[in-house]
């Protein structure tokens, strides 16, 4: 029977094989220019502060209609 201490050496092996992958498919990504990064983050910004005044807008409706017919007290 083996003893734990021997699967030491295939476990780092396996973890270093591991980050050579990570490394070889991070080169052949292709990354944005940073005016393009710039681009794509104002995009988010304006999409997610544009969801959060539509939403904001249906729970103001929403909660003065039910407070209108007494439903929140």
């Amino acid at each position: 029977m083996a003893s734990t201490t021997d699967n030491v050496p295939a476990k780092q092996n396996k973890f270093a094989t591991f980050l050579n992958e990570v490394m070889v498919e991070l080169k052949k990504t292709t990354w944005p220019t940073r005016k393009e990064a710039w681009r794509l983050t104002t995009v988010v910004i304006a999409v997610v502060v544009a969801v959060s005044i539509y939403i904001g807008g249906i729970d103001y409706v929403l909660t003065a209609l039910t407070r209108r017919f007494g439903l929140i007290k």
